[in-house]
């Protein structure tokens, strides 16, 4: 009888015993006779190959028609100015406000929720910790955008940054902008830092699983010299923890900052 790793393979090219996912990868019930090797090909299998069926590129057109119309709207505020927002003297933010508070809001949901059920031992948090954790990377990036865009002159950004200020002048630190730079980057630091460190055992498997030497170096860097042993899972727990928790307490108070 074959192991585990040849029926998951011969399980793969069978789509008349299995059905297929939308994506494009056989939608298998785990049954008898896997093995944790042949669980783990079917997991890295999903990374280092990258079916594309037709709704893939349909998606891609529609997600790059939108990345287009946005760039398009940068430009015009660049050109006609900031006041096409409905900033004038007794509105200082306008329409940038609304954005920037939607999609902070967006991003501390992520981490937020992660970060909880990690800190209330809750094991289906696999399920969603990943799409969590990147929906806060992005939202947060998206968030910082309009602090540097209302600027009027985004290239000058790094006036906001609190680099030595020897003439007393910039970065203006009574400024409600210096203090949303501040919290957007604690918040997406954290945020990116959390994120990586649940990542860390997972890279891990891919480096083991990697078909190419470029995939491997890459994967080995990432991994960090991840071996799975019992003081690196003591370890990256108590880390993990400790970042759960400055996450849970960081995010709200960001989020406060930049509301106000």
């Amino acid at each position: 009888m074959p192991d585990g790793t040849q029926k998951i393979s011969d399980a793969a090219k069978n789509d008349k015993d299995y059905p297929v996912t939308p994506l494009g990868y056989p939608a298998r019930i785990l049954g008898p006779g896997e093995t944790y090797d042949s669980v783990t090909d079917t997991i890295a299998d999903v990374v280092l190959e990258h079916p594309r069926p037709k709704f893939w590129w349909v998606s891609f057109g529609v997600a790059f028609s939108l990345l287009m119309l946005l760039l398009y709207a940068i430009s015009y505020l660049l050109y006609k100015g900031v006041g096409i927002w409905g900033i004038n003297i007794p509105v200082a933010w306008g329409f940038a406000i609304v954005n920037f508070v939607w999609w902070i809001g967006i991003g501390h949901a992520g981490t937020f929720i992660s970060a909880i059920l990690l800190l209330l031992l809750q094991k289906w948090r696999t399920s969603i910790n990943r799409f969590t954790e990147a929906m806060t990377l992005f939202a947060v990036a998206c968030a910082g955008m309009f602090p540097l865009l209302h600027l009027g002159r985004p290239w000058l950004f790094y006036w906001l940054l609190p680099y030595p200020d020897t003439m007393g002048l910039w970065p203006q630190f009574r400024s409600p902008l210096v203090w949303d730079v501040f919290a957007v980057s604690t918040y997406f630091t954290v945020s990116l830092i959390f994120w990586y460190v649940g990542l860390i055992p997972d890279v891990a498997t891919l480096r083991d699983r990697a078909t190419t030497r470029g995939k491997q170096v890459f994967y080995g860097m990432l991994a960090l010299g991840w071996r799975g042993s019992a003081v690196h899972w003591q370890r990256h727990q108590s880390a993990y923890l400790l970042l759960a928790g400055l996450g849970h307490s960081v995010g709200p108070v960001g989020a406060q900052r930049c509301q106000l």
